[in-house]
Order: C-alpha cells, then sequence, then structure tokens
C-alpha cells in the first residue's frame, strides 16, 4: 500500500511520469492556467452546517497537492484551483451552479454536497456534461434511486441504508428496552429510504413499530407526533431529519418529558452544529455515521490537522470524507495526466486503495459501502459506542432530554 503523502511529492519531482498515459492522449490546459475543480455546496440555509466541514476538507487535499508541485500534463505542472459555490441547500441552484461550474469555469471535475437532494442534481449534471465527479456523505441506495439506469461518470462512497438501521437496532439491544420504536423521518430522498428500512428491519430484530412520523423538511411542530410517540411507549427513537427540524424536535421532547433510552437522530446530529445549537439537550443522542477503520499511513496526519481546528471527534470524519473524496479526483486527474473527462472516470472506475476513510474500491453501480460506527454525544464530543469496544460505553436513556 502505497503512503498518499509520498505519491504527492512524487507529483512535484517526477510528475509520476504518467504524461503518456492519458486515454487517448487527453487534453490539457493552458499553460500556467490552474486545472479547476469545483462544487456546489450548502454554506447557508438548512444544511449549512455541513458547507465548511466538506470545502475544508477539499480545500486540504488541493492544498497538499499544490504544495506538492501540483499536477503534470504534457510535460507541465499546473496548481490546482477549487472553485466553491453556495447552494442555500437548493438542489435547483445544485444543479444550476454545477453546470457553471463545467461550462463557464471550467471545472473538469466536480465533488458532491451533501444528502441525496444536493448531490443527485450534481450527479445528473456530471453524466450530462461528460464530467467526474466524486461525492460523500450521501447514502448509496438513495443516490443509486436517481438514475434507475446507472450512473456514468458520479461515484458515491458512504454508508449503504441498511447498514443505518442494523447498526442501530444493534446498538439498542445494549440496553434493556420495552422494544417499543417511533420513527421520525423526514420526506427528503434519505428520510423515505431510511424510515423503510428502520420499519422493514424492526422485526428481524426483534423490534415493534409502535408510532411512524412522516413529516416534510421544514416542519417545526412535532407536539402531536411527540405526544402520540409517548403514549405509544416508544422507548426507541430512530429519527432522520435536517438539523433544524431536530432542534425542534428536542426541545420539543424536553418540554413534553419525552425521553426515551435510545435516541438515534441521523443526519441531523452529525455536526458540531448540533451541540452548539442544542447544549445539553444533545447528551446522550445518538448517530450513526462513518467509522475510524483506516490502514492509510496518512490517517494520523490528516486527523491531526482536522483535530487541531475541529476538536478530536467532532465533524473530523466528514473533513475526512471530504479529502478522501477530493483526493480520489486529484490522484485520478494525476494518473490520468490529461483533463479529458472520459480519461479521468476511467482511473476513478479501477480506484483500489486505503484512504482515510478506509478502502475505496467502487461496486458496479459507482458506490462504495463504508465502515461505520454508532456514536453518542458526550459534551462536545461524539464518541464511538458500538461496536463495543470502542471509545466509550453506550449511557442510557438520552439524558440530554431529561431537562
Amino acid at each position: 500500500m502505497q503512503h498518499s503523502m509520498k505519491m504527492l511529492a512524487a507529483l512535484g519531482v517526477v510528475a509520476l511520469a504518467l504524461t503518456g498515459c492519458a486515454a487517448g492522449g487527453g487534453d490539457a490546459p493552458a499553460d500556467g492556467e490552474p486545472i479547476v475543480i469545483g462544487t456546489s455546496l450548502p454554506m447557508t440555509g438548512p444544511l449549512a452546517s455541513f458547507g465548511p466541514i466538506l470545502e475544508a476538507g477539499y480545500q486540504a487535499a488541493v492544498d497538499d497537492v499544490n504544495a506538492a508541485g501540483g499536477i503534470e500534463i504534457d510535460g507541465t505542472a499546473h496548481q490546482v484551483e477549487l472553485t466553491v459555490l453556495d447552494s442555500g441547500s437548493d438542489p435547483n441552484a445544485v444543479a444550476e451552479q454545477a453546470r457553471t461550474l463545467v461550462l463557464q469555469d471550467g471545472a473538469v471535475g466536480l465533488l458532491g454536497s451533501v444528502s441525496p437532494g444536493l448531490t443527485i442534481p450534481a450527479s445528473n449534471v456530471a453524466d450530462l456534461e461528460g464530467v467526474p465527479m466524486v461525492s460523500s456523505l450521501t447514502p448509496n441506495g438513495a443516490w443509486a434511486a436517481g438514475n434507475p439506469d446507472g450512473w456514468q461518470f458520479a461515484w458515491n462512497f458512504f454508508m449503504d441504508e441498511h447498514q443505518l438501521a442494523d447498526v442501530a437496532y444493534e446498538t439498542a439491544d445494549l440496553t434493556d428496552t420495552n422494544k417499543k420504536v417511533a420513527i421520525f423521518a423526514d420526506t427528503e430522498e434519505d428520510g423515505v429510504a431510511t424510515g423503510a428500512l428502520y420499519e422493514s428491519a424492526a422485526l428481524e430484530y426483534g423490534y415493534e413499530i409502535v408510532y411512524r412520523a412522516d413529516n416534510p423538511a421544514g416542519t417545526t411542530d412535532f407536539t402531536a407526533d411527540i405526544n402520540a410517540a409517548k403514549a405509544a411507549g416508544a422507548e426507541v427513537l430512530l429519527a432522520i431529519l435536517i438539523p433544524p427540524d431536530a432542534f425542534a424536535l428536542g426541545k420539543q421532547m424536553a418540554a413534553l418529558e419525552y425521553v426515551p433510552e435510545i435516541a438515534v437522530c441521523q443526519k441531523c446530529s452529525s455536526t458540531a452544529a448540533f451541540q452548539a445549537e442544542r447544549g445539553d439537550l444533545a447528551e446522550g443522542t445518538l448517530n450513526v455515521y462513518l467509522a475510524n477503520p483506516s490502514d492509510a499511513p496518512e490517517w494520523a496526519d490528516v486527523v491531526a490537522k482536522f483535530s487541531e481546528q475541529y476538536g478530536v471527534n467532532v465533524d473530523r470524519n466528514s473533513a475526512l470524507a471530504a479529502y478522501t473524496a477530493a483526493m480520489v479526483m486529484l490522484e485520478s486527474i494525476a494518473e490520468a495526466g490529461s483533463i479529458d473527462g472520459t480519461a479521468i472516470n476511467d482511473v476513478i472506475a479501477a480506484t483500489d486503495k486505503e484512504y482515510p476513510v478506509g478502502l475505496v474500491k467502487f461496486r458496479d453501480d459507482h458506490s462504495v459501502a463504508v465502515n461505520v460506527a454508532n456514536v453518542q454525544w458526550f459534551g462536545d464530543e461524539q464518541l464511538g459506542v458500538f461496536p463495543v469496544g470502542g471509545e466509550a460505553e453506550l449511557v442510557t436513556p438520552a439524558v440530554g432530554l431529561q431537562q
């Protein structure tokens, strides 16, 4: 297994000797012109807690490549430039901005956003324009469903939805409950897909769904749903919501004294914004997310870089996922020795390497299922509680709701 940073250093010294390896000879930027990659991110809007951390991860990979001398094409080294546009968390804006990045800004590769609602529109543009895109933080099943005919130039590595359900129930098995479950899901693509899997997996694990709330993103009043879940005796809460909705849900749960033994808040509790907004209410909330299994030699270096800025655990894996996505793209451009979309895409298809999130080897549907863990909020940190033997032991009930 080759150390990525050594590989990057080689870019500046011998340029990987790849100028003759491009498919069909390839195209090259003009002398002195940068290689542009672009992304449309939710820097504002309901998913804004994800935008800055993704940008930071993408930029860190670009900085590492540029510090190593850039990428050589046809005997000329080029610096890499990252162009970021703010989608405002709007899927329509993502599609428009992805086209702008390719057709006006000259992006030769795209990097993804978060959630199916924002990643699928950019993936559609990638396929339409023949420009490769690498994304993460988007559940694989919902993403794949965005193109039933199969993606051609878009690639994604994240969790398969069944992993979310399996880990949620396996974590719940670590404590005594009445095995009654309430599901709170939004009606976005991943809410629909994951909510259905929570429901279908319940019987397999010996749980009973006693209440299910399906609300559109942007819901602010969950009073009736909370009272119904409480009346049904649900001691396990499985939620998949956008962050603002989850903030409202948590406050109303505390006010109505609904304190489940297990409270999983998928997507909504992934970033530091969850604890910053909810404060003590966040304590004990669970979130199935990226695990830390990687054997990649650069793991410690990359973790140290983000830990200093974002904290030991908070947001680290989102940044590492972004770093990995950008590095897959940049190393593929370097190996292709070309900015031709098909040449780069062919290299991405053959990726088989350890990165900071683990092994990246794409399946036939252009996705990778990464290893996952269940992390729980302890103060201002998220610590792994499942699989057992991780960073901490599971604490129940969801103590932050006991206000």
